[in-house]
């Protein structure tokens, strides 16, 4: 299959190749500044994943929950929201077991996000809840793609550790998940570069990225991944759209009793003791509108339900009593997080 495709692409490399060639014959300073263009956008591109910031949490296992580091990655391919209203989307790698400085063996993960989301929400946002948002989607993201169960008490570590583990190790799995192309295309791709001349050289990277479209269209139905900047793709995964085989919907529409989920929430006390409140966070994947949402608050717990989806029956904290007819709601459409303002008695 791998040699196929990429026979495929060495058929649509020679093509633009070809045209280009054509180009360069009949109007050379056209060309140039074409090669100059594709130079430009190319390199930025197909600049590799950098760190931005690690976060540390654990795999909750039946026995010894396990030491995990998330390296959030700033990534200029992962494109950014065009509005408010949009989900931010999300790139990650599996779980990697490598060797940390200390020669100690750590379990990391790297999520990438858009360099425009990371600049609001990263490690220098001054919107801490939207901070701890972000950390949640990468967590879901996690979670769905590597089927394991991870802690919601997570700690940012600081500005100076960016990373854990060698960064190298965390970059590649990330290129491998966009990456179409073997080692054996690229060195052909790059024969052909060669064989252009000067002015070619350089391009082979915006060519891949060209190609990576075309590669995605032909090889949609088969298990290869690839990334299509300009369309949709299993990898990039956006909060309230987690993937669902085939057999799971059919379960969903023929089943005639529906399994209501606990949906994850963090509880938090916030304020100083004039005007303490109770902060809960709710991730709520699938749901687009709070108006899907059933909502009772008590003094002392609240009862959530999404029909044919989600349940949640909270206590609040022992010793808070909460000002149940003075709290407040929001839901965001981009995280699919409902939270909760509600003030304590002092």
């Amino acid at each position: 299959m791998a040699s196929n495709d990429s026979e495929n692409m060495m058929k649509q490399a020679q093509h633009i190749w070809s045209m280009l060639d054509d180009l360069s014959a009949q109007n050379p300073e056209a060309y140039r500044k074409f090669i100059d263009k594709h130079l430009t956008e190319g390199k930025e591109a197909m600049k590799p994943p950098e760190p931005h910031m690690c976060v540390q949490t654990v795999i909750k296992q039946q026995t010894n929950d396990e030491q995990l580091f998330i390296n959030i990655m700033d990534w200029p391919r992962i494109p950014a929201p065009k509005n408010d209203e949009d989900p931010i989307p999300t790139l990650g790698g599996p779980l990697l077991k490598v060797s940390d400085d200390d020669g100690s063996t750590v379990t990391v993960v790297p999520v990438a996000f858009s360099s425009k989301i990371l600049q609001e929400y990263g490690i220098d946002s001054c919107l801490m809840e939207e901070q701890r948002l972000l950390i949640n989607l990468a967590i879901d993201y996690i979670e769905d793609q590597n089927k394991v169960t991870l802690s919601r008490h997570f700690v940012v570590l600081p500005k100076s550790t960016q990373f854990k583990g060698p960064i190298a190790k965390s970059k590649d799995a990330l290129l491998k998940k966009v990456s179409g192309q073997d080692t054996e295309f690229c060195s052909k791709l790059g024969d052909v570069e060669k064989s252009l001349g000067p002015l070619a050289t350089g391009c082979k990277d915006a060519l891949l990225t060209d190609l990576s479209s075309i590669v995605s269209q032909d090889s949609a139905g088969n298990n290869t991944e690839h990334y299509n900047p300009a369309g949709s793709q299993p990898e990039l995964r956006l909060p309230g759209d987690k993937a669902r085989s085939a057999v799971k919907l059919i379960e969903e529409v023929n089943s005639t009793e529906t399994r209501l989920v606990r949906p994850d929430c963090t509880t938090n006390v916030v304020g100083d003791d004039l005007s303490k409140q109770l902060l809960i966070c709710i991730h709520l994947p699938g749901v687009s509108s709070v108006s899907e949402c059933s909502l009772e608050v008590s003094n002392d717990d609240l009862y959530l339900l999404v029909p044919n989806r989600y349940e949640l029956i909270l206590p609040f904290p022992e010793q808070v009593v909460a000002l149940c007819d003075k709290h407040s709601a929001k839901f965001s459409k981009r995280t699919a997080v409902l939270t909760l303002t509600i003030p304590i008695a002092g």
